[in-house]
């Protein structure tokens, strides 16, 4: 299938792809200020702390939280899905819930058990603190193993963020659910609750070379805890919720959207069509994209956006997942696109290693060239010539002034110079001064004429 997307982009998308991976946020400023991008930045890289080959999984955790959806991991257990959300409620200081689901769960177990206190009153309510109602963030392990005596009350707590506690519906704070299963709903009496989580991710096991990073050096997804928070994440969030409505949605990415919902329809799970993806959903993935270009300071949409999103929102079954993960390579890209992309992160990557030490490096030298500078502006004050010049360098050199090895120097006594000693010469100063003393004037000296003093 041509697309019309395809038709529709030009060769400026290339130069877009370039500008989203090397602009750190917004210059026009209709976004999230930087602060905020490096908040949610520094969150991410605590999520990710100890655990191998998680990355996009604490990713697309933060983006559902900034999206208000929420998040099923498919995989096996043992692969740090629980740990991933109680490291998300520390970090951020949420209200956190968390529950192991099974054909004999009851509503007491997830809702919390009837109140005493308003069956007296003849009430049917629940105490309802400390369970899923009062979360803002719920993790759901086997969420479909969940039953009938659940799923309705379930259902509406997930979509509508409402709970029905007996004759009164609230209200709950819930920001994102997120949930777990070995496998992907059996019935259709579960299609409802599969369709309430937007954003799927495919978690496999830690593959062969993370093995050896585990192993040899990492900690173990289960053991590497963090107890560090983040107070300003919560209003970082809050900033980039409230800058996602003002995102642009370009014209080529929502053709990109109408035709990924047209490849989902013809290719289907089994490769002869009857892939459904519904208008609700395709709505909420155009919504989900611009909080994804918000919480990177963008105010448009970029494809930098459409290929972290897009393969994680309109599949129904890990055929379709792997398939749509390669139709979105191939066609939200640029040709080539998907190479460069990798080559640009890469690249920014090894310029961090290889310009920071060389930027501090060149601190130093010119640090260093400051003193020098500070010294010769005394050395003409003084109407030294080159003889002389090359002795006070020399004897810079031996106190310490003069770049020598950290530690060799003796540490020498404090004193303390008023304006008018500064200002003097350095023969007065060394006639006035002992030698102790006038090193100390000549250091003390040199760093007032580099403050400008």
């Amino acid at each position: 299938m041509v697309s019309d997307y395809r038709r529709f982009r030009v060769a400026g998308v290339r130069q877009q792809l370039t500008a989203s991976v090397n602009a750190p946020h917004n210059p026009r400023g209709v976004s999230v200020a930087g602060s905020v991008g490096a908040t949610v930045r520094r969150a991410t890289a605590l999520l990710e702390v100890g655990l191998i080959e998680r990355e996009c999984e604490a990713r697309l955790l933060l983006l559902a939280l900034v999206g208000g959806e929420h998040l099923l991991l498919l995989g096996p257990p043992g692969t740090a899905k629980s740990e991933l959300c109680r490291r998300l409620s520390t970090i951020a200081r949420l209200g956190y819930f968390e529950r192991t689901l099974t054909r004999f769960s009851t509503p007491e177990e997830l809702f919390g058990p009837l109140s005493l206190a308003a069956l007296e009153r003849d009430e049917f309510r629940r105490a309802t603190a400390g369970y899923a109602p009062t979360a803002e963030l719920l993790f759901l392990d086997e969420i479909f193993k969940s039953n009938s005596a659940i799923l309705n009350t379930l259902l509406t707590l997930l979509n509508e963020r409402l709970f029905d506690d007996g004759a009164k519906r609230e209200r709950v704070p819930l920001l994102s659910a997120v949930a777990a299963s070995n496998e992907g709903p059996e019935s259709d009496d579960l299609s409802a609750l599969y369709d309430r989580f937007l954003l799927r991710r495919l978690v496999a096991p830690v593959s062969d070379d993370g093995v050896l990073e585990l192993l040899l050096g990492g900690e173990a997804a289960e053991g590497g805890s963090v107890d560090a928070a983040l107070p300003d994440l919560r209003e970082a969030l809050e900033e980039v919720r409230a800058a996602a409505p003002s995102v642009r949605l370009p014209r080529h990415v929502a053709l990109l959207l109408r035709d990924a919902r047209a490849f989902v329809r013809e290719t289907g799970a089994d490769g002869l069509g009857g892939g459904y993806v519904s208008d609700r959903r395709l709505r909420r993935s155009a919504e989900l994209l611009k909080a994804c270009a918000a919480a990177h300071g963008r105010d448009t949409v970029s494809v930098v956006d459409v290929a972290a999103v897009l393969p994680h929102v309109l599949w129904d079954t890990a055929e379709e997942a792997a398939a749509l993960a390669e139709w979105v390579e191939d066609n939200a890209l640029p040709d080539g696109g998907a190479e460069q992309l990798r080559f640009l992160l890469e690249s920014a990557a090894v310029l961090r290693q290889r310009l920071l030490p060389r930027a501090r490096e060149s601190a130093e030298e010119l640090e260093q060239l400051a003193a020098e500078a500070a010294l010769f502006e005394l050395a003409l004050a003084d109407g030294l010539d080159e003889e002389g010049w090359a002795a006070l360098q020399a004897e810079d050199d031996l106190d310490g002034g003069g770049g020598g090895e950290a530690g060799t120097a003796v540490e020498a006594p404090s004193f303390d110079f008023d304006e008018a000693e500064l200002s003097w010469g350095r023969k007065e100063a060394k006639a006035k001064l002992g030698p102790e003393e006038f090193r100390a004037w000549r250091k003390a000296a040199k760093a007032a004429a580099r403050r400008g003093d």
